[in-house]
């Protein structure tokens, strides 16, 4: 239905639940909206915290050989997942692409993640690896997609929804980067049960607009050396006797994921 909206209403998103005045006299009216159990927000201009999709149950981040793994966007979107209490599965998309010395690092990437919980799935649309892997994971689950551009949410949305038809783009062959393709967030319903929503506008995750307390709390690797630094109100940058600066030294904790962490920290609000 192509509805209005009453004035007074918050902004309505993909995956929200409302009341809708049938008419046959007017346009249908989107009367009240119902209270959501999660809501998947970005930053927008001027530091504004804009709604994208709501009543979300979990967070599929897509990354990919190409563009190239982003892994700042990775951490910085468990980060969010962990703060908001969605959950997060990672999905290495595109592993038709890899060379073998990158499939060495894949793996041990893998393992990291997978030691702290995550989910890890690897698929590709091109040789139809892992997606019946990831229709079981989205089964009966509302699902975003989140990830740069070129890594191939468009092609992967469109193995989960065959009977749509779904723009997509090949990376640009002047930057090797990926082109924009989904312009609004769209809702699709799953065959197998559930939902998809094609959020756009959510593809870079940028952490540093919101007001994060204690960001090292939703660094899952961090939380066995919590409290066990000399200081109870350790930052984990530069305090003596750190458990956590400890535990990278050891690489118990990988230090990519330190120094990203570091990177929200040094531009967090808070």
């Amino acid at each position: 239905l192509t509805c209005h909206q009453r004035a007074n209403l918050a902004n309505v998103v993909a995956g929200d639940k409302v009341i809708v005045l049938l008419d046959e006299q007017h346009p249908p009216v989107i009367e009240s909206l119902l209270p959501r159990r999660s809501l998947l927000s970005r930053p927008g201009f001027r530091g504004v915290i804009k709604p994208v999709a709501a009543n979300v149950d979990q967070l599929l981040v897509v990354i990919a050989p190409a563009p190239g793994i982003d892994l700042d966007l990775l951490d910085r979107s468990l980060c969010y997942c962990e703060w908001q209490g969605l959950d997060a599965i990672i999905i290495l998309n595109k592993v038709d692409l890899l060379a073998n010395d990158y499939r060495a690092l894949c793996d041990q990437l893998a393992d990291t993640y997978r030691a702290m919980g995550y989910a890890w799935i690897e698929t590709s649309t091109e040789a139809n690896i892992g997606l019946e892997t990831l229709k079981a994971v989205c089964t009966n689950k509302t699902s975003v997609f989140l990830g740069n551009s070129g890594v191939g949410k468009s092609s992967l949305t469109q193995a989960l929804v065959p009977d749509v038809a779904i723009r997509t783009q090949q990376l640009s062959s002047s930057t090797g980067l990926g082109q924009h393709t989904t312009n609004n967030a769209t809702l699709y319903d799953l065959e197998i049960g559930g939902q998809l929503i094609d959020a756009a506008g959510i593809r870079s995750l940028e952490l540093s607009e919101f007001a994060i307390e204690h960001p090292d709390r939703y660094w899952r690797d961090f939380r066995p050396y919590l409290g066990q630094c000399r200081f109870n109100n350790c930052t984990h940058d530069h305090e003596p006797d750190c458990a956590i600066q400890a535990a990278v030294t050891e690489q118990a904790i990988a230090p990519h994921r330190y120094q990203h962490y570091l990177r929200l920290l040094h531009s967090n609000p808070t």
